[in-house]
């Protein structure tokens, strides 16, 4: 019997942590919503004014992403309050933010260039690279959300297994 008890109780307990895994991972979805929509905004119009090229038009849509993206998930989704872990928090999570925008780059450089291939219209390019932007960073939300959850936001009282 008390074997029967243990395995209802461990089940219980890996659905509870499997649901507070899919609120924490929606809400970090929606803080990511939020930073994409500043990002991309950020991006389609220093890009498509002619302001920057793709490599500038990314840096200023990593920083105007990214900064929303840090304050959200680490007050909202992860509940983190007080004092702020600089080396496991911040520096990873802009070592983490450099590798998306360094992806994000590469991906905007190529899309420009090959949409050169196919109009000569200026608007169809934005929205051809402006697009090619939004899908890295949905390729990467899951690997982003992993560092977050195990490294960078995890909870350093929690331990392993657990």
């Amino acid at each position: 019997m008390p074997e029967a008890s243990t395995a209802a109780l461990a089940g219980r307990w890996v659905r509870l942590r499997n649901h507070r895994l899919a609120i924490r991972a929606t809400k970090s979805l929606l803080g990511s919503v939020v930073a994409t929509v500043c990002s991309e905004a950020a991006f389609a119009l220093s890009y498509g004014t002619n302001l920057l090229g793709t490599t500038g038009a990314s840096a200023v849509a990593f920083v105007a992403g990214a900064v929303p993206n840090y304050f959200l998930n680490r007050s909202w989704a992860w509940q983190r309050k007080g004092r702020v872990r600089v080396w496991r928090e911040v520096v990873l999570y802009v070592i983490v933010s450099l590798l998306s925008f360094a992806a994000s780059a590469a991906v905007t450089a190529w899309a420009a260039h090959a949409s050169r291939h196919y109009t000569s219209d200026h608007l169809i390019k934005t929205l051809l690279v402006s697009a090619a932007y939004l899908a890295t960073y949905a390729v990467l939300f899951g690997a982003k959300f992993a560092a977050y959850e195990l490294v960078i936001f995890a909870d350093p009282t929690r331990k392993p297994g657990r």
